[in-house]
């Protein structure tokens, strides 16, 4: 009987192991941190608020990228787009007519949370209502199928997003329920169950 209860246990913390709160590989979300942890943030008018498009957990080395990020509800502005990169520099493409297509001389670099850092907005709403992100493919994507897509030694692979479909939203500034649930509340409860 022993058995099965430390292979239980090695099972759970081996998934605890992955970052943030999407344990999926190649999996694009926004988040109001760098590591993946937060997708639910509140914030009143006028008042900037930094949002972030995370890689979580990436199958392996990528240098580029594709998707469309589409933001419903509240009329907001964005100040500012901050595109990260490029591992060690070299030339870049980039392409936000319609979406986002970026490619890059270098791999990029994945923190040791396992979440690599894409892109950072800075938003502003104009009133403290809901706001909330989708992330889709590419208008034009390199891939059929309908999700996000990467590079990696000049590969193309499909992503996943953090909701799980694409009709469903990632995060919300100010939204009535957090789009995607946290892993570490439902560990938690697991945990009691043996207590």
């Amino acid at each position: 009987m022993q058995k099965p209860v430390t292979l239980l246990l090695v099972a759970m913390v081996a998934s605890a192991a992955f970052a943030g709160l999407d344990p999926a590989t190649d999996s694009f979300g926004v988040y109001f941190d760098t590591d993946g942890n937060t997708n639910c943030a509140t914030a009143a008018a006028m008042v900037p608020v930094s949002a972030h498009l995370v890689l979580m957990n990436p199958e392996g080395p990528f240098n580029g990228w594709e998707c469309s990020i589409v933001r419903t509800g509240a009329p907001h502005f964005v100040l500012s787009i901050l595109l990260h990169n490029t591992g060690g520099g070299g030339p870049c493409f980039v392409d936000l007519r319609e979406g986002y297509a970026i490619g890059t001389a270098s791999d990029y670099p994945v923190r040791p949370s396992g979440a690599v850092l894409l892109v950072t907005w800075t938003i502003l709403l104009q009133e403290p209502s809901e706001l909330l992100f989708h992330i889709g493919p590419h208008p034009i994507p390199s891939l059929p199928g309908g999700l996000p897509v990467l590079t990696g030694g000049g590969v193309l692979r499909q992503g996943n997003v953090a909701s799980g479909g694409v009709n469903l939203p990632v995060a919300g500034i100010n939204a009535a329920i957090c789009p995607v649930s946290d892993e570490a509340t439902s560990f938690g409860a697991l945990k009691s169950l043996f207590r």
